[in-house]
């Protein structure tokens, strides 16, 4: 889990949070779905480390989950520290319960505060996105009538099974529900809601960046610069690549610890003018619709929000068969799936797509075909359904 320790505000927690208009945030220019009847109206908390614009998809999916519940009629409050993701939500009805980052975890009175909020507030459900709100979250709930929700968004990390401290448990693939359970989490309590990003109300804060062009032919990736991201085996396929294609280059957008290395590894193979590092772009999305083709070589990747993101665009795909890649890409319909750990079969079917201009015609257009189950609407209505069924648990 990201984001830094948390503690429940020092302010006095009595007084309400404060629906705050937003000059150019952004609203939806048109209503979803009918307004949630007063007896069907849910009154949820989701439980964040951050609110930080910065490519976190833990934080995007919850934040689309409270713009979408909030438009639909539903009283939604995001309890976490100040930051980029606030105006987003106050422009869009969603109450901001302030958090501040920490030094370290005060384990007690964290959740004796959020309790007092819960119970004052009628909090029905509590959404933990990240295994400390898992544990603030539940001994928040203790004594209340509100349950605990939990996403495990990140099966791969240890610590995934804290997530069983939910009343209920969503699992954000299929491949997530059976790595869980396998783990001990019981499977009358986990239900798989596949993650959607298409029509997110999110969009790039500050300024933009400067405009950037890509040469063509190309391969572009935007991933975190981890090992598990599998940019390794990409830059050792850049260079079997280059034996076929020799003029392409392969866009790296994404930042993290293990960077340096990955430009060194470039180096070190001869292709450091053909590997281009251009970090973490809050206009990523508009800059991967230049990529003739796109590719995520992870090692492990529950369900990345960047596949969704490439079919909406309509690209070539080539990723890898792990965890819940293959279930966004239809088993392979909508994109080519490869196995992870295998340079040479990632660079092969890189090096047919940008041989054969008819098959990345065939498959941006497999890319755009049955998008709606890959859509914000679709996963907020999912998660509705988890919500009420663990409403009634505890009416139970």
């Amino acid at each position: 889990m990201s984001g830094n320790h948390i503690r429940m505000n020092d302010r006095r927690d009595t007084a309400r949070p404060q629906l705050i208009g937003a000059q150019g945030a952004r609203r939806s220019p048109e209503p979803m779905k009918p307004q949630a009847a007063a007896s069907e109206q849910l009154n949820i908390v989701h439980l964040l480390n951050e609110l930080a614009q910065l490519g976190n998809g833990i934080v995007n999916v919850a934040i689309d989950l409270a713009v979408e519940h909030a438009r639909a009629g539903h009283q939604v409050t995001v309890a976490a520290p100040d930051g980029a993701y606030a105006e987003l939500l106050r422009a869009n009805g969603v109450r901001h319960f302030l958090l501040e980052p920490s030094g370290g975890l005060r384990p007690l009175t964290a959740p004796f505060r959020l309790r007092s909020f819960i119970k004052r507030n009628g909090t029905q459900i509590v959404h933990a996105h990240m295994m400390k709100g898992a544990v603030i979250g539940r001994l928040a709930c203790a004594g209340t009538k509100a349950r605990l929700v939990t996403t495990v968004h990140n099966s791969w990390q240890r610590h995934a099974v804290l997530m069983r401290l939910g009343h209920r448990v969503i699992a954000v693939s299929d491949a997530v529900r059976a790595d869980m359970i396998e783990r001990g989490v019981p499977a009358t309590r986990i239900e798989t809601v596949l993650n959607g990003t298409i029509g997110t109300m999110r969009a790039p804060a500050g300024t933009p960046p400067a405009p950037v062009t890509l040469n063509h032919p190309n391969v572009v990736t935007v991933a975190g610069m981890y090992v598990r991201k599998g940019i390794a085996d990409l830059i050792e396929a850049t260079a079997m690549v280059r034996e076929r294609v020799p003029t392409v280059t392969t866009y790296m957008l994404g930042d993290g610890p293990d960077r340096a290395q990955f430009e060194q590894l470039a180096r070190d193979r001869g292709i450091g003018g053909s590997v281009v590092f251009l970090g973490f772009r809050a206009d990523a999305e508009l800059v991967m619709k230049q990529a003739d083709v796109f590719v995520l070589a992870s090692h492990a990747d529950p369900n990345p929000l960047v596949i969704p993101e490439a079919r909406a665009a309509g690209l070539p795909i080539v990723a890898t068969r792990v965890d819940g890649i293959p279930e966004s890409l239809d088993g392979g319909d909508a994109g080519l799936l490869v196995p992870p750990h295998a340079p040479d079969a990632l660079a092969n079917a890189i090096a047919g797509l940008l041989l054969a201009p008819e098959q990345r015609s065939r498959l941006r257009a497999a890319a755009l075909r049955n998008l709606e189950r890959l859509t914000v609407r679709r996963m907020a209505g999912e998660t509705l359904d988890v919500y009420r069924r663990a409403a009634v648990g505890a009416a139970t």
